[in-house]
């Protein structure tokens, strides 16, 4: 029998403990269940188990409890051992680290979690869709290593202020200090921890929001290419003033410690941005070469680019199977060109549109790279608002949005004004994918395939690919405007 969320007013100094089943996962992938009609969130559990854990205040979503894991009563069969230290309610050292939600799971169960969530997402949202495939999985055997682009930020400990390294807490902007990172590239990872550890040394103090004077890292993210042949790293500070820091970092140089690259990057502002606006490279190569489908890539340290190798070429294979190769290829929130180069190096002519300028300009460097045709690609250096009134009509249309998804105008200016054969959505947030494909569809089209990838083990994010096609009653073209 589940417990009760108080008590009498003579034991209040502590709220008991409380036991319930997890019914289900939130967006954030922590397990729900219901006590006493409330909805109480526990981290760290999988639906089907009982559970037994400690109240901690109220959520960010109003009317529910969150709960601090003490005891699994009833395991899941699905429960896994987690293989990082740093993981879980019961983590040595400052407590659990925020990168990771479901070590716990065993990676099947993950899968099947992800493949259900997509389903019940595109179904609600086009009911005649059809069934969601199986999600794939880059390397089913051993989902560990995969994030090429290897991420840690600075922090304080102690009253003496030491210099750690870790992650951020969930939720929070609290460092908890790490030993090791097994979802990371383990090149990366040696490369990070050989950089903390000299700048320990050298006595240099980290950056601490509220307080910028007092240090100056904020963090460090180096970039490995999927064979673990290339490396470049990228230092973050608040400010590039600190004698100790410049001193640590010519001897990091010195010792070729840091890669085959590496870059400054300062970021004075007091926000959750990884990256400031001003990067300049101290030592070694301006970008990492990356091989995807066969194309190559030239990767600027600060450029996003997906960062896990594998997974991105799964995607791109699912995006060339879905587009002919003899239709023109309009590809959207192109980034760095990971759908438009492997579609221009197949022969077929791909305008681009991204906003962010490096990621085009290592486009632009890539194509040279692999000696395509310079008239098959068109880059168009503008928000997608913005570059679609640079185009006309085209055969097919690849939209890769980030997390918030395509707007109304872009969705309009797309399937209403140009009306493409054929389109190819890549989504990583299941919920504006919902949302967006309900408006394609009411443009006049129909889902015609959803493939999950897995582009991040151990945690809720799913990468889905939706193929579309215009449906024959709409016509032959885009709609003429009056």
């Amino acid at each position: 029998m589940a417990g009760s969320l108080t008590s009498p007013p003579h034991e209040r100094r502590e709220a008991p403990l409380i036991e319930v089943t997890i019914d289900a996962l939130d967006e954030r992938g922590d397990g729900v269940g219901h006590v006493n009609g409330m909805p109480v969130t526990v981290p760290f559990t999988i639906p089907g188990e009982r559970v037994r854990a400690a109240p901690a205040g109220r959520a960010a979503v109003a009317g529910t409890i969150r709960a601090v894991l003490t005891e699994v009563i009833l395991p899941s069969p699905h429960r896994a051992r987690p293989v990082c230290a740093h993981f879980g309610p019961q983590a040595s050292g400052a407590g659990p680290c925020g990168g990771c939600a479901w070590q716990h799971i065993a990676y099947a169960e993950q899968l099947r979690i992800k493949t259900a969530i997509v389903d019940e997402v595109v179904r609600r949202a086009v009911p005649r869709a059809p069934r969601v495939r199986q999600m794939l999985a880059a390397t089913p055997d051993h989902p560990w290593g995969f994030r090429r682009k290897v991420h840690f930020v600075f922090g304080r400990a102690g009253r003496e202020g030491r210099l750690v390294m870790g992650h951020l807490a969930r939720g929070s902007r609290r460092v908890v200090e790490v030993r090791e990172c097994p979802v990371h590239a383990e090149a990366g990872n040696r490369i990070a921890f050989a950089m903390h550890e000299a700048y320990h040394r050298a006595g240099v103090r980290a950056w601490t929001s509220g307080d910028p004077r007092a240090g100056a890292l904020r963090g460090v993210a180096v970039r490995v290419s999927g064979d673990e042949s290339q490396a470049v790293a990228t230092l973050i500070v608040a400010h590039d003033r600190d004698r100790r820091l410049r001193n640590a970092t010519k001897r990091l140089i010195a010792a070729q410690a840091a890669g085959r690259g590496l870059h400054l990057n300062v970021h004075g502002r007091d926000d959750g941005f990884i990256f400031g606006a001003e990067t300049r490279k101290l030592a070694g190569v301006d970008r990492v070469r990356e091989t995807i489908a066969g194309v190559s890539f030239l990767i600027s340290p600060t450029a996003f680019f997906q960062t896990n190798a594998a997974a991105a070429e799964v995607l791109v294979h699912l995006v060339l199977d879905a587009v002919p190769p003899d239709l023109p290829v309009l590809d959207l929130y192109a980034g760095a060109g990971l759908f438009t180069l492997p579609l221009a190096w197949r022969g077929q002519q791909v305008t681009a549109i991204e906003e962010n300028r490096e990621a085009v300009r290592d486009g632009i460097a890539s194509q040279a790279l692999n000696r395509i045709p310079k008239e098959r690609c068109r880059w168009i250096a503008r928000p997608v608002e913005a570059g679609l009134a640079r185009v006309r009509a085209t055969g097919a249309v690849v939209l890769d949005p980030p997390r918030e998804g395509c707007s109304d105008q872009v969705l309009r200016s797309v399937f209403s004004d140009r009306g493409p054969v054929l389109a190819v959505y890549i989504s990583c947030n299941p919920g504006t994918l919902g949302r967006d494909l309900s408006a394609i569809t009411r443009h006049g089209y129909s889902v015609t395939s959803v493939q999950p990838v897995d582009m991040f083990p151990h945690t809720p994010h799913i990468e889905t690919v939706v193929a579309l096609t215009r449906d024959s009653t709409t016509g032959q073209g885009p709609r003429a405007k009056g």
